[in-house]
């Protein structure tokens, strides 16, 4: 199902709560472009196929038994490298927090997971979350999507460029002084920086 990347969050939600497709199947089809595609725009960081397909099945399973599944069930998603899950390297964009493992899962995480969404793993992102431009010297610049002679504006620039280019229907970014508008407005899409204290 080739049309499956030009679904947006609800359709795919829809689409994997009636049955017109498994969240195997597109939890694969979203990794498969996000190992294919991702590194032509060095939107990834790191790619969770194992733990994905894993949480895929699992809803699967639950729909198969007829249980209530979440709003999010089986939608592939992924975030900046900024946002600790237990157990997992976050890099935050720089060569210095390289090996840093936190032992704790980051809120908004914590509230997709709920939701049943599919952690399908980390995003680029400028050093530090510290560039509106989306370029890292230590990981390489995000190129843009749409023009790769461009960049996909930061800090969320992995985010902003993933989306863009359908490799996830969305993807979580932060925004203290533009880091999600920019590469919203630069790669053509929808972002959303939340009214202050509404979303942990």
């Amino acid at each position: 199902m080739s049309a499956m990347q030009e679904w947006g969050v609800v359709a795919t939600a829809d689409a994997i709560a009636t049955g017109a497709v498994s969240a195997e199947q597109v939890a694969t089809h979203a990794l498969d472009r996000l190992e294919r595609m991702g590194p032509r725009f060095n939107a990834v960081m790191l790619i969770t196929r194992d733990s994905a397909l894993e949480a895929a099945r699992a809803v699967d399973q639950a729909r198969a038994r007829g249980e209530k599944l979440g709003p999010l069930a089986g939608v592939p998603l992924a975030h900046k490298d900024l946002y600790y899950r237990a157990g997992r390297v976050c890099t935050g964009g720089s060569l210095i927090r390289k090996d840093f493992v936190p032992d704790t899962t980051s809120t908004a995480l914590e509230r997709l997971d709920a939701a049943g969404a599919l952690d399908l793993g980390t995003l680029h992102l400028a050093e530090l979350a510290l560039s509106p431009t989306g370029f890292n010297a230590q990981y390489g610049h995000g190129l843009n999507p749409w023009n790769t002679a461009y960049g996909p504006g930061g800090s969320s620039s992995g985010s902003g460029a993933a989306v863009a280019a359908r490799l996830v229907p969305a993807a979580l970014g932060s925004d203290t002084a533009g880091s999600i508008r920019h590469p919203a407005g630069m790669c053509g899409i929808t972002g959303i920086k939340p009214t202050h204290g509404l979303v942990p």
